[in-house]
């Protein structure tokens, strides 16, 4: 068995280059290696033709700074029996990520779910993030799978214009018929936390989702906030859900911005 690791980078050198050393690093330490890392950059972020990477990895270049059409390129490009894609600031959590991918798919399943963790590294506000988007994950159902069989996906690509949804909208495209499971491993996610970058994302995804008609009735409930919040994040925790909630109703972005 052998997998194609699929990641999209972009933005500055300060913010992402570290955590994608890291990322290589964990890559490098997994008790089953990836065939290839595929890495896609755009033409302002080629930076990370400087980074240091391991000897599997691969650098690629987007004509444009699109995630989606990134991870089409990637895919073009890909040589192995299966794909994991993970963004410029995932890592497995442990070096048994891939192989327990691998002891799934050997009975039988071809798409799985890879349950996320937040780092909790970083500001208090970050921090404060990152517990919300583990209540989220832990409430919602609504993770979508980072690894496919490759002959799952067959042609399907990534819609590079209903953006923020474009991960639910490739994975709808080819699982009628595939064997869906869950991985045992985790994935550490250390997103990022900028104020304005993060309510602006907000902004973007809630007017995709009215454009675009993509329905999601899940709401993260005030009593389940209250007793899985520890007493020194709920104020910043509410702080973020107050101008998030702003946000998606006042905050001007140009109309067809998509990211």
């Amino acid at each position: 068995m052998s997998v194609s690791v699929i990641t999209p980078v972009h933005g500055k050198q300060d913010a992402y280059a570290s955590l994608i050393e890291e990322i290589g690093q964990h890559l490098a330490k997994q008790s089953v290696q990836p065939t290839e890392w595929l890495l896609v950059c755009d033409t302002s972020s080629t930076w990370l033709k400087g980074v240091s990477l391991p000897s599997f990895a691969r650098v690629l270049v987007a004509p444009q700074n699109n995630i989606s059409l990134k991870r089409n390129i990637a895919l073009d490009e890909a040589k192995e029996e299966f794909v994991l894609f993970l963004d410029s600031d995932q890592r497995p959590e442990t070096p048994e990520l891939i192989a327990d991918c691998f002891t799934k798919a050997r009975e039988g399943y071809d798409i799985l779910l890879i349950p996320e963790k937040f780092s909790y590294r970083g500001s208090y506000l970050k921090r404060c993030y990152h517990h919300l988007r583990g209540l989220y994950w832990k409430y919602s159902g609504e993770g979508v799978p980072r690894f496919f069989r490759r002959r799952t996906i067959g042609n399907a690509r990534y819609d590079t214009v209903h953006l923020h949804f474009e991960d639910l909208k490739f994975y709808e495209s080819v699982r009628k018929g595939a064997k869906e499971g869950n991985a045992s491993s985790y994935i550490i996610h250390d997103e990022a936390f900028q104020i304005y970058g993060n309510l602006r994302k907000a902004r973007i995804a809630q007017k995709q989702k009215t454009r675009h008609e993509i329905k999601s009735s899940f709401r993260l409930s005030t009593s389940t906030i209250l007793k899985e919040t520890p007493l020194s994040m709920l104020p910043g925790v509410m702080l973020i859900l107050f101008l998030r909630t702003l946000a998606k109703r006042l905050l001007p972005v140009k109309g067809n911005t998509s990211r």
